[in-house]
């Protein structure tokens, strides 16, 4: 019985040629790293199957259009295994709309209703992720990596427990990521290693649950957002310049960063007000 991997592996030169050909065969096989996708039968799949590994790929901070050509590649395995009788019908996949960024960040009242949901949740330890994730705007997977050296992206906490040294991240860059004392508090109610906490199943049925009773029709509450709401607060709040925010987020351009941040009304209104006197 083919998985999606080796399906992709033998006929993938029937789909696709050349460099489409090797990065299609690259997406398939990071993709077989998701839940049980290694060996899973192809004939096994469903479309909330597919779902979760977009939130899954949203959640590492990769962007719609990456999304989507993961997607590609995946529904070009299915329509080839139906052509070959391998499957009876291809699972129905909801394409993700490109975007210039995520248009969302949570206001300070969805946080703590974000936190307060989850400490009441089947797994409270996650309301110490919001925390880390919204207090530093480290992406989920870097979260993950804290004190986890089979982690791709490895965190190791300074001896003072005030930065996080993060390694190997997405821009293969090494980052230095202060941690505020709500973000130490809520490392230390992990043990200092979130990962120990952590299943992929868990995390994702409590987040839909959450999203079900607080945002049940926002595609966009995800929890890649938080890292919008850390850099849009830092921004709009605290008047941090664009520069250092792409320092602490990891970014090597400053428009890069400027999709990170989004306008709150609150701080236009404040803005307009100090002409009142003028």
């Amino acid at each position: 019985m083919y998985t999606l991997k080796a399906f992709a592996d033998e006929h993938g030169h029937r789909m696709w040629h050349d460099r489409h050909l090797m990065n299609s065969l690259r997406m398939i096989k990071k993709v077989s790293t998701f839940r049980d996708f290694a060996t899973r039968p192809i004939t096994e799949y469903k479309p909330t199957d597919i779902e979760a590994l977009m939130d899954s790929l949203a959640d590492e901070g990769l962007k719609d259009g990456t999304i989507n050509r993961y997607l590609s590649a995946i529904s070009s395995v299915f329509k080839e295994a139906v052509r070959k009788e391998v499957v009876t019908h291809a699972p129905s996949v909801r394409w993700k709309k490109e975007s210039k960024g995520r248009p969302r960040y949570y206001t300070a009242k969805e946080v703590k209703d974000i936190i307060d949901f989850l400490k009441t949740s089947r797994d409270p330890w996650m309301a110490d992720f919001v925390v880390i994730a919204v207090n530093t705007g480290m992406r989920l997977g870097e979260i993950l990596g804290i004190n986890n050296p089979e982690s791709k992206t490895y965190g190791k906490v300074s001896d003072c427990g005030s930065f996080v040294t993060l390694f190997d991240t997405k821009n293969g860059d090494e980052r230095l990521v202060p941690l505020n004392r709500d973000a130490q508090w809520a490392l230390e109610n992990l043990m200092g290693t979130p990962s120990a906490y952590y299943t992929h199943a868990r995390f994702y049925r409590t987040w839909w649950e959450a999203k079900d009773e607080l945002a049940r029709h926002d595609d966009n509450f995800v929890f890649h957002v938080l890292r919008h709401t850390c850099a849009t607060r830092l921004a709009m709040e605290f008047n941090v310049e664009s520069l250092t925010i792409g320092k602490i987020l990891g970014h090597r351009s400053t428009q890069t960063t400027q999709k990170y941040v989004h306008v709150q009304p609150d701080s236009i209104k404040k803005v307009m007000q100090k002409l009142e006197n003028y």
